[in-house]
C-alpha cells in the first residue's frame, strides 16, 4: 500500500509476530518516521 498524499513513500511491512523486540519497533517507527512519543498516544 503506498501513501495516499505521498507517493515517494515507499511501504512499510510490519512482520505478524505475537512480540516485537525493543530494536525492531525502533527500527519499524524511524522508518515510518513516528517518534516514540506519537506511537504510545495512538495505543
Amino acid at each position: 500500500m503506498w501513501h495516499r498524499s505521498d507517493k515517494s513513500k515507499k511501504p512499510l511491512t510490519i512482520p505478524k509476530h505475537k512480540v516485537l523486540g525493543k530494536g525492531l519497533l525502533r527500527k519499524l517507527l524511524r522508518d515510518s518516521e513516528i517518534s516514540v512519543e506519537e506511537f504510545n498516544k495512538l495505543l
